[in-house]
C-alpha cells in the first residue's frame, strides 16, 4: 500500500475547508484543555501520554518550538523517561520520525510524519464539523 492509498483510507479525510491555522489553534486548545483537566480532577491520573506527546510534537513543529525530549517533558510536565517511551512508541509505528538534519535537529529532534499530519487534520476536520 502506498502513501496515497494510506491517506485516502483515513476517516474524514475529505480535504475540508478548515485551514492549517484553524487546525493548529484547535490542536493547541485541545492540548491545553487536557493539561487543565488535571486541575479540575485533583488526584486523578488520566492516561493518554502518547496522544499528548503526539499533539505536542504536531503543535511544536508548526509553532517553532523545540521537539527535544527535554522540551516535550517541560511542556507536558511529565518525566523525560515517560516522554522518551512515548516517542519511542511513536517512532516504532512511524507516526513520528527522528530528524537527522544537522541544522534543524538540535531544535526539532522529532517530527510528525506526513501520514500522521494528515490523520490529525482529518480527525480535526471531523471534530470541527461535528461540533455543536
Amino acid at each position: 500500500m502506498n502513501e496515497e492509498e494510506d491517506t485516502e483510507s483515513v476517516p474524514g479525510n475529505d480535504n475540508s475547508n478548515y485551514s492549517d491555522v484553524t487546525h493548529l489553534n484547535f490542536t493547541a486548545h485541545i492540548a491545553e484543555q487536557n493539561k487543565l483537566r488535571s486541575e479540575y480532577f485533583k488526584g486523578l491520573t488520566f492516561g493518554d501520554p502518547i496522544w499528548d506527546v503526539l499533539l505536542d510534537i504536531y503543535v511544536s513543529e508548526k509553532t517553532d518550538q523545540s521537539t527535544t525530549i527535554g522540551a516535550i517533558s517541560d511542556r507536558q510536565e511529565r518525566s523525560k523517561s515517560l516522554c522518551q517511551r512515548c516517542v519511542d512508541y511513536l517512532l516504532e509505528r512511524d507516526a513520528v520520525f527522528e530528524n537527522f538534519n544537522r541544522y534543524t535537529a538540535p531544535k526539532f529532534r522529532y517530527l510528525a510524519s506526513e501520514k500522521t499530519k494528515q490523520q490529525i487534520a482529518a480527525w480535526l476536520n471531523n471534530c470541527l464539523a461535528s461540533a455543536p
